[in-house]
């Protein structure tokens, strides 16, 4: 058995910082000239992860996208097997960084796994996904914006315009002091689900037909529509709980607290998730709900027709108090996508941040503030999502902003196959010998079945998603490959060009201080 003691997570912390930056010697890193202040706890995390997870945004664009494009009723049990492909993911990975701390992302588990090179191109990966993932957010933050000031005011805000001032506002959300951004997102999450309660009470108190219908959670509506297609879109919006990794100089212990609330965050989503779906299925009835989702996406943008999530909330209400609803939906969505571009923000900020002090970016964009908030990283990243965000609603509103969405989610996906073969890989080379729920038997198969399923979807949803998008849409389909393979590629180049110019530049990825 190998007994190398693991590193700490001192490269990470925000008062220390790489040796380049500080005059030492190659690889050193001076320690902090003060002690370093407590950090965020377990529950403070899973607060921060699962902000991610609006249920206002997810409610409103991820769920009618499952039942438009998938035709399936049982959307609710295609949902549970999404959370239990990523809590098989979340077992594999807790296993992996309780013995491997190392703090930065999931591509510093990638280079543990499978070689500096492939962790260099899950680097590309994830700041290629992350980035598209939240331009999209920020498009639908400016339609929350307008939702809002035409609810309240019946001002009709441009929507280029909204976007700059959801750019500017992400912008601002990402560079709130961690603490402060805690308790700002637990906020949201209370609100969020303060109303998702109340709405799962009015739904079953009102069903539709007069009965309760459990049909949505019987296995045999999994052969309606396609089950394949319904778990490519449902995996794709459990996006976020794996940048935890990102947080590891702001928590205390983060060898534990770091895979604790990723997998809390997990179950928390996908229980929320489960049964607001299902509530939503019986307030509209399932034979029903299929048909109303067709098309609500283009709602999410400023048209006309109403999403699924109004329809249901007018169906438990009675269509009572439309203006109060209307009102109520409008301030409900804004905290959503309030609640995750925050978060977004927040961690891929600090991701790109980690990068930098990895040498994969400008190690200037490593730099933070005294209270941890790597500012140039944030600033960086809101003014690169601001253009995407913007370039997107002046091409094409819709259809571009579904599709960074897309690009988004399946890019993820993709990295969630690679880092799963990375801890499979990284057990088979270890001479382990422990035994228990959490020996290496056990994440090993976790890390196989995530990497399996993972990996299925993400082909899968190569070959079937360009098909949904349209024959007129030839720019859009063809940002689903060159934005997730273009990326991998291109980090192989990069990490290539690093090498040829310096045969050590990729050290700073191995956790273990040599080259496999």
């Amino acid at each position: 058995m190998r007994n190398e003691a693991p590193r700490p997570y001192l490269a990470d912390h925000p008062h220390a910082a790489p040796s380049a930056d500080r005059g030492l010697g190659s690889g050193e890193v001076r320690p902090a000239l003060r002690p370093p202040r407590r950090g965020v706890g377990t529950g403070q995390l899973v607060v921060v992860l699962v902000s991610v997870y609006a249920p206002g945004v997810l409610l409103t664009g991820g769920v009618p996208t499952i039942y438009q494009f998938s035709g399936s009723v049982a959307v609710p049990l295609v949902i549970a097997f999404a959370g239990a492909v990523v809590l098989a993911f979340s077992l594999a990975y807790a296993a992996m960084t309780r013995r491997l701390r190392s703090g930065g992302g999931l591509y510093v588990l990638i280079a543990a796994g499978l070689g500096p090179v492939a962790g260099v191109a899950g680097a590309v990966l994830a700041l290629v996904s992350y980035l598209v993932y939240l331009s999209a957010a920020v498009v639908l933050l400016a339609g929350a914006l307008r939702g809002v000031l035409f609810a309240f005011f019946e001002q009709d805000l441009p929507l280029w315009m909204a976007v700059l001032w959801a750019a500017g506002v992400t912008l601002a959300g990402g560079l709130l002091p961690l603490r402060v951004a805690v308790r700002v997102l637990g906020a949201f999450c209370v609100l969020q689900l303060l109303f998702v309660g109340w709405f799962e009470v009015a739904a079953l108190t009102h069903p539709d037909g007069g009965s309760v219908s459990f049909q949505a959670l019987d296995p045999a509506s999994l052969l309606t529509g396609s089950f394949a297609l319904a778990a490519c879109l449902g995996l794709s919006m459990f996006v976020g709980a794996e940048l935890g990794l990102s947080y590891s100089g702001d928590v205390d212990q983060p060898a534990r607290a770091i895979p604790r609330a990723t997998t809390l965050a997990y179950l928390i989503v996908t229980g929320v998730l489960v049964s607001s779906t299902w509530a939503l299925s019986v307030v509209l009835g399932p034979e029903n709900i299929v048909a109303i989702a067709r098309d609500s996406f283009e709602s999410l943008t400023g048209a006309r027709r109403d999403p699924l999530l109004v329809e249901g909330v007018a169906a438990a209400t009675n269509g009572s108090s439309s203006t109060a609803v209307t009102r109520l939906l409008a301030i409900f969505l804004l905290i959503g996508t309030l609640s995750t571009t925050f978060m977004l923000s927040q961690s891929v900020g600090r991701q790109l941040a980690s990068m930098a002090r990895h040498r994969l970016l400008p190690t200037r964009l490593g730099t933070r503030r005294a209270d941890g908030t790597p500012t140039r990283a944030v600033v960086a990243l809101g003014v690169l999502c601001g253009v995407v965000a913007w370039v997107a609603v002046v091409t094409d509103t819709s259809w571009m902003t579904f599709t960074l969405g897309l690009v988004g989610g399946l890019g993820v996906t993709l990295l969630l196959t690679l880092t799963a073969l990375a801890i499979i890989v990284w057990f088979l080379r270890r001479d382990d010998e422990e035994t228990g729920f959490l020996g290496w038997e056990i994440p090993f198969v976790a890390g196989a079945f995530s990497a399996v399923v993972t990996g299925f979807v993400y082909v899968f949803s190569l070959v079937r998603l360009p098909v949904l998008l349209g024959d007129d849409d030839a720019i859009a389909r063809w940002l689903l490959p060159v934005g997730t393979l273009g990326a991998v590629a291109a980090g192989v180049v990069w990490a290539l060009v690093l090498r040829s110019r310096d045969e050590d530049a990729l050290r700073h990825l191995d956790p273990h201080g040599h080259r496999p």
